[in-house]
């Protein structure tokens, strides 16, 4: 039983789960794999700026903030015109050939970038952008080091999606135990978040790297969150232009998964 709340962007007026749910619930249980089965059993309905309501009175703030895509709010008027607008030209998707909309999105970003930036590349999910990252690292390494110069750093309780290579390169040891054996090419080292690691110097970010034989002339990129989304922290200033320095003296993509930093 939940006691009835009431206040500006509040409200519980039944029980919860609300019973009239419960069948719908029982369904998704069993209709879906037990890894949907942790959410929680509230049915979404509708939403309008931070608030989210159910069909039954119901209204919740969403701190969950859609995971991560809904930063505007529910229902902004121009995103919902802008959807409106698309939906109805009758165009699914378009792959494959140039619009007018992607022209005006790719000339957004880019007008956004700090120099010497000036590409974008649109993909549909962050676990996307995290693999391409890692392809274009490879690449650039084969192109600047040949095959040997592989190896991928990333940070300690990093999140950077859930397809294959963003699992390597992820900083959570259970995140990654159905891969089986480590991958000697993914190589984690302490993220600078002051409290699990209370050095902040880049001199730990050095000598983790030859405490596990990583030779800088193998590596072929860094990829770091720049807000930390599984730890809430922002990499220090000095410590990012020290990891530019570093990158660039051994000829290494330095790449900022910026999905959860928004």
């Amino acid at each position: 039983t939940v006691d009835p709340v009431e206040t500006k962007y509040r409200r519980i007026v039944t029980q919860i789960p609300v019973p009239e749910t419960v069948e719908m619930l029982k369904k998704l249980r069993d209709l879906e794999p037990r890894s949907m089965g942790g959410q929680p059993p509230i049915v979404w309905s509708s939403g309008r700026g931070a608030n989210i309501h159910d069909a039954h009175g119901n209204m919740w703030l969403d701190f969950s903030c859609g995971v991560l895509v809904t930063a505007s709010g529910h229902g902004h008027p121009k995103i919902c015109a802008a959807i409106a607008d698309m939906a109805g030209r009758g165009l699914y998707h378009a792959y494959c050939f140039p619009t007018e909309a992607r022209v005006k999105l790719v000339e957004k970003l880019t007008a956004l970038l700090p120099p010497p930036l000036a590409k974008v590349f649109l993909l549909t999910t962050g676990s996307e952008a995290t693999e391409c990252c890692i392809k274009l690292a490879r690449s650039h390494g084969q192109n600047v080091g040949g095959n040997r110069k592989s190896i991928l750093v990333t940070f300690e309780n990093a999140f950077h999606g859930r397809t294959m290579g963003a699992q390597w390169a992820g900083g959570s040891a259970g995140g990654k135990a159905w891969l089986g054996d480590p991958d000697p090419r993914f190589v984690n080292v302490p993220y600078p978040d002051g409290f699990r690691q209370t050095d902040l110097s880049f001199d730990v970010f050095v000598k983790s790297l030859a405490d596990q034989g990583v030779d800088p002339a193998d590596v072929c990129g860094v990829m770091s969150e720049t807000y930390q989304g599984c730890n809430a922290t922002l990499m220090p200033v000095e410590y990012a232009r020290k990891l530019r320095a570093w990158c660039d003296e051994h000829r290494a993509a330095l790449i900022f998964d910026e999905v959860q930093a928004g």
